[in-house]
């Protein structure tokens, strides 16, 4: 195998529902110009609003990290697409957020249909709640777009950190 362009980091983050200490301290350690781009997968566990094999990236407008991976599924069986829930300004409420503030095109992925499934942020989410078939095909999904990213044949455009919140 050839050495990939670009350096990943897999990074597991704590204390997001307690004010994003974990990615905050992260995004303190490292130089935020030298990252190309932050996959932040969360909930991906449940098929999403449109059905099995999408999911959807936060802040999708605010680069074009979300058209790249569209470009990579293109032809297969999975679809990404917009959040479906800008109302819930979810683009500014996860692990992505202190990137993104710093202009890294950092989206979070997720599948789960916040509006309606009944184990979101309840104590009945357990493992057994998760369809592991539908989240097999979301990490595939991304890793390809991941491969475009990671190779160099792709750049995603920086987060305007004029129009950030």
């Amino acid at each position: 195998m050839d050495q990939p362009e670009r350096t990943l980091m897999f990074v597991a983050f704590t204390a997001e529902e307690m004010g994003g200490f974990g990615s905050r301290y992260f995004s303190q350690q490292l130089n935020a110009d030298e990252i190309v781009a932050m996959f932040n997968i969360e909930m991906i566990g449940k098929p999403a609003t449109e059905g099995p094999n999408t999911a959807w990236i936060t802040g999708f407008e605010m680069s074009d990290f979300g058209k790249i991976l569209q470009k990579a599924v293109e032809g297969t069986e999975y679809e990404f697409y917009a959040d479906p829930y800008p109302t819930q300004n979810l683009f500014y409420r996860s692990d992505n957020a202190t990137l993104a503030r710093l202009g890294v095109p950092a989206h979070t992925i997720s599948t789960t249909p916040i509006d309606v499934d009944q184990d979101y942020h309840q104590v009945t989410d357990h493992v057994e709640t998760l369809d592991l078939d539908h989240m097999t095909n979301t990490i595939k999904a991304i890793a390809a777009g991941a491969t475009t990213i990671i190779s160099g044949a792709e750049t995603p455009t920086r987060v305007d950190t004029s129009a950030v919140d």
